[in-house]
């Protein structure tokens, strides 16, 4: 199955926030409840201890993503707690402030192709790198080998027709799901059940997703594009979720030295 870049509603810049943030509350919901990105904590907790990093950088947040679970499956380091940043290029403030302690967020807009030099640690995507074209998407990589960031990709959705076929169901899910999701929201209650805006968009925008995501072959393909990418330890694959025959797909970039990684700004 070929990729298709089509357009996902969720990124159009005038999508109101209400239904936006109504959307990726539910996504946050499903990803915390499922604990999905459970399988893939050894890998990304493997090459924080490697780069002796305790700071994350999460890019394209959303509603928060895996945090407040897979927060609970990564170790300390060194009797440090790993701190983690939210931030997203639409930072959704309410799910960001309904989820304070050990989770903060970055109140800007940031952009994952170029992120601020002044957010230092390691990058994480969840369900997000599928947004962004090939050239984008290498942008977002070769960001973070200039900047000798860590990196780490992770994707729920495949170009695999039982995913294609799942989605389909989410408006059910939405439906269901809406009462049992918080921050309140009435808008999310109009968006919902009056005018079933959200839960037509996540159907509408997972089929694109699975039709977006890039694969084994074509994450490779992209590290091999990057300028000083050969300093780089590229781990690519699919961490299958039990006995289905799809799961998470993974790209996790680090410096083959960790004295190369970049920890502090001066």
């Amino acid at each position: 199955m070929r990729r298709w870049h089509l357009v996902e509603l969720e990124d159009l810049h005038w999508l109101p926030a209400s239904i936006r943030d109504g959307v990726t509350d539910f996504l946050e919901y499903a990803v915390i409840i499922s604990n999905l990105y459970k399988p893939i904590a050894p890998r990304l907790e493997r090459a924080l201890e490697y780069l002796q990093c305790v700071q994350i950088i999460d890019l394209c947040s959303g509603g928060g993503g895996p945090w407040k679970n897979l927060l609970k499956e990564i170790k300390p380091l060194n009797e440090q707690q790993i701190v983690v940043y939210l931030s997203d290029l639409y930072p959704n403030t309410a799910a960001f402030n309904g989820l304070r302690g050990k989770i903060n967020f970055v109140t800007e807009s940031v952009n994952a192709t170029v992120v601020p030099v002044h957010l230092v640690g390691f990058r994480t995507l969840f369900s997000a790198f599928h947004h962004f074209r090939p050239e984008q998407a290498q942008n977002i990589l070769q960001d973070a080998v200039i900047k000798h960031q860590g990196i780490a990709i992770f994707e729920s959705t495949q170009r695999h027709v039982l995913l294609l076929l799942y989605m389909l169901f989410t408006p059910l899910l939405v439906l269901f799901a809406t009462p049992f999701i918080h921050p309140f929201r009435w808008s999310r209650l109009f968006w919902t059940y009056l005018l079933p805006t959200i839960p037509l968009i996540v159907m509408f925008d997972g089929i694109v997703s699975c039709l977006r995501t890039y694969t084994i072959s074509e994450l490779t393909e992209l590290t091999q594009s990057i300028v000083g990418g050969d300093n780089y330890v590229w781990e690519i694959g699919v961490e299958k979720l039990g006995i289905l025959p799809v799961g998470v797909t993974y790209l996790i970039g680090y410096p083959k030295h960790s004295t190369d990684f970049t920890s502090v700004v001066g």
